[in-house]
């Protein structure tokens, strides 16, 4: 390799760490000593240590799943392995779980290609790697239980003490006082103040119980980020719209979303409305749309009119139920 190596992708594919790593060396051996050289020479030295330097970062890292595999397989303990990588078992897991499905996706990539040499993961070794993994959940779920109370408390204080992130920076800034193999979630629907005419969204982030190792021996719950758009009333001071975003009662902002909201608290009148208000746009969706894609004066279209009127007079029946009808006491 020469100074003209100014790429991690100049690197030929293959190349031995050891190789690299001599290179690098003698980059940087040629910058130490030879001081009279043409700038350009030097500086493509400098380069050729930058690009060898992240070539190698790069092959290491896309073998750390393969190297937790090997260590494993030798008689590695969890807790040895995440020692070796200065992080958490959570983290080590998760690495090798990630490294085995796109192991075995290249395998069957290859298999399916009518490859003479298959590369990757079969069904049974990803079977062994996946047992691996389940054991890691099981191991990271005594630690996480094991945590200090004072550890879980600066979770939750973290956490509400920004009630609302409406930037980057502010989010950055949450993140970076929770752990990074924290699960992170978004929540289905938007949620909004009911009646408020005029409102502007924000992000709400709160902590929730999240579940890993789902039907296996591993299985356990763990604190987790979710995040929430909600709409706030505007004009309001901070502390008006923050005390909209953190409570737990907002319904979701979209019609059929609230109509589930009310009617499973047996709120019939407000429900009953929000689904009048969902048929009606079936209604404009199968009469205005659908039909629009088919044959005018077809079969098809006139189907679609007749449904369209059926789905409209149900939607009006519904609203006017919404009126009169009272939850059972």
């Amino acid at each position: 390799m020469t100074a003209e190596t100014q790429r991690p992708g100049d690197v030929p594919a293959g190349t031995p760490l050891a190789s690299l790593a001599q290179q690098r060396a003698e980059a940087g051996e040629r910058l130490r000593i030879e001081h009279d050289r043409d700038q350009d020479a030097v500086v493509g030295d400098a380069l050729t240590q930058l690009a060898v330097g992240e070539a190698i970062r790069r092959a290491v890292r896309s073998e750390r799943g393969g190297m937790v595999a090997q260590a494993l397989r030798l008689g590695a303990t969890w807790d040895q392995v995440a020692a070796a990588l200065d992080t958490t078992v959570l983290a080590a897991v998760d690495d090798l779980r990630v490294w085995a499905e796109g192991q075995r996706t290249l395998y069957h990539q290859h298999l399916a290609d009518g490859a003479d040499v298959l590369v990757g993961l079969d069904e049974e070794a990803y079977g062994e790697v996946m047992r691996w993994v389940a054991f890691g959940l099981g191991w990271a779920a005594v630690e996480i239980r094991d945590a200090p109370t004072e550890q879980r408390s600066r979770l939750r204080v973290a956490v509400a003490a920004a009630p609302m992130v409406d930037t980057v920076g502010e989010l950055r800034a949450l993140l970076e006082q929770l752990p990074g193999e924290m699960p992170l979630s978004l929540d289905d629907h938007h949620r909004a103040l009911p009646g408020e005419p005029d409102q502007v969204h924000t992000i709400h982030p709160r902590l929730v119980g999240t579940v890993s190792g789902l039907a296996t021996e591993a299985e356990r719950t763990q604190p987790g980020l979710m995040l929430t758009q909600v709409y706030v009333p505007f004009p309001a001071d901070d502390e008006e719209q923050a005390a909209v975003a953190t409570r737990k009662d907002l319904p979701a902002y979209g019609e059929l979303p609230r109509a589930a909201h009310y009617l499973e608290r047996g709120e019939l009148r407000a429900g009953l409305k929000d689904v009048a208000e969902v048929l009606e746009e079936v209604a404009h969706l199968v009469g205005e749309v659908a039909a629009g894609y088919v044959e005018r004066g077809s079969d098809a279209e006139s189907t679609l009119r007749v449904e369209t009127e059926r789905i409209t007079h149900t939607a009006a029946r519904v609203g006017k139920l919404a009126d009169e009808v009272e939850a059972a006491e």
